[in-house]
């Protein structure tokens, strides 16, 4: 019975140190930390594509950062990151560490961060936009210009 217990245990202790010996903020990979800048992506209406829906995507291997430049009229407030394992793969949304999307330093920066926080390759395409409001200009001004929704110009107030 001592024996059971006792394998039970190791065997406990063995599962964790497995479990906790993933790569980790504290943990190395086998390659050092980099940055890279993607500048030719394309810029649609009010959104960025970083590439191709078919590819070709940018590597993406651990601890690299990419630095998306999107050329949009501001930051964007819906980024979108799809990993693959291969330049023209099959590809499915990020999830956890594979994709960390480090926040702008201000609202005006012109660049999208996303570091691979993991010890797995990808490659990665980002798709991102900015809102869209329309350009109301005089829409729902009365026939004299006044606002109709104001006391003075509404109906049935006299």
């Amino acid at each position: 019975m001592l024996a059971v217990l006792r394998n039970s245990v190791t065997l406990a202790a063995s599962v964790l140190a497995l479990a906790s010996a993933g790569c980790s903020f504290t943990s190395t990979c086998s390659r050092d930390e980099d940055t890279v800048v993607v500048s030719d992506g394309l810029v649609l209406g009010n959104t960025y594509v970083s590439s191709p829906s078919a590819g070709p995507f940018a590597h993406f291997p651990p601890a690299r950062t990419i630095e998306f430049v999107h050329g949009l009229p501001s930051y964007p407030t819906q980024i979108e990151s799809k990993l693959s394992f291969s330049e023209f793969g099959t590809l499915a949304p990020a999830a956890g560490n594979s994709a960390i999307e480090i926040p702008p330093t201000n609202e005006e920066e012109k660049k999208i961060r996303i570091k691979n926080d993991t010890c797995s390759e990808f490659y990665i395409r980002v798709q991102a936009s900015v809102p869209v409001y329309p350009d109301l200009g005089n829409a729902g001004a009365g026939a004299s210009g006044t606002d109709p929704l104001s006391s003075a110009g509404a109906a049935g107030t006299e």
